[in-house]
């Protein structure tokens, strides 16, 4: 279901964390607003003191607030790598525990599972962080069910541990603020994807989550965006009858076939809205709109601004 307002997240940087893992976190919600068009997710980069951070690979991060004066927030992100012991500080645990305690989400990730758990937020619950510290993780906090997993949920609480995890993770998120088929786009995107034997060579990677007949229905309508294909050609080059189809749409991507192949469709309309100076009418004609009044009322219903508004923005 369509969330009222974005899902606003403050990710916490202490130095030593991975580039890798933050932008497996907050990449993938990027994706998920353009694609969608919609402003599903906010954030902001904090750190304990509002000065920038380093990453583990010496990069240098601004940030956008200091922790004690974070406000109104849905999601508390603790991101830290290497030396995780070493930013224990008991000012930093308090603000963490003040500032999680009540929020919707409160996360670790890499070995932000650590701090988390020296606050206190972890007692009681499951939990997994970067597969170095597992054991040591179990042996500090006994309380806390310490699982060998890419990321867990457990109540409010989400810990991952590497790059893979977190990737998975906010994948998910994406699925619970908006649907399956905006998590399934977006995966494609970053590589949570693997080439079906049987479509190798159309440079095209396909989702292993999905049948393989769904599979190349998909792979289908994204090669015909410019020159879209009735519903009915689509499902023979996906060896299914058209019901069969649409039954397998709705069930692994919460919609009918028809109704997703319109959103690539005005997707692909969005991309040539924003890279190019077509007109409205040619832009209607490549992506198989009848006009370019049909188009502009269902490029306003989908994104929620006119294809104008797309440009200026």
């Amino acid at each position: 279901m369509q969330p009222f307002s974005a899902f606003h997240l403050t990710f916490l940087l202490l130095d030593g964390f991975s580039n890798m893992v933050l932008a497996s976190a907050i990449e993938p919600l990027r994706a998920a607003r353009d694609l969608s068009g919609k402003r599903l997710f906010s954030w902001q980069i904090a750190s304990p003191d509002g000065n920038g951070v380093t990453s583990s690979s010496r990069l240098s991060v601004g940030v956008d607030i200091a922790l004690p004066r974070v406000g109104a927030t849905d999601a508390l992100v603790v991101v830290t790598g290497y030396g995780v012991r070493d930013h224990l500080r008991r000012a930093t645990l308090q603000e963490v525990l003040q500032k999680g305690r009540g929020l919707p989400l409160v996360a670790g990730i890499d070995t932000g599972a650590w701090m988390l758990a020296e606050a206190g937020l972890l007692a009681g619950r499951r939990a997994t962080i970067h597969w170095m510290e597992h054991e040591a993780l179990a042996e500090a906090f006994p309380e806390v069910e310490v699982v060998a997993a890419p990321w867990i949920a457990d109540g409010n609480t989400v810990t991952a541990g590497g790059a893979q995890g977190v990737l998975s993770w906010s994948l998910d998120l994406i699925g619970q603020r908006a649907d399956d088929a905006l998590r399934y786009d977006v995966g494609n995107m970053f590589g949570r994807t693997h080439m079906e034997p049987s479509l190798v060579g159309q440079a095209r990677l396909t989702d292993r989550a999905l049948p393989t007949p769904l599979q190349r229905a998909v792979l289908a309508m994204r090669e015909s965006a410019e020159q879209p294909l009735p519903l009915a050609v689509i499902a023979t080059r996906a060896a299914l009858s058209t019901r069969t189809m649409d039954r397998l749409f709705r069930r692994h991507l919460g919609m009918a076939a028809g109704g997703y192949y319109r959103q690539i469709r005005l997707s692909h309309a969005r991309a040539l809205a924003i890279d190019t100076g077509k007109p409205l009418d040619e832009i209607a004609a490549r992506t198989g709109f009848s006009s370019a009044s049909t188009l502009a009322r269902a490029y306003r219903a989908h994104f929620g601004e006119t294809i104008r508004g797309t440009r200026r923005g």
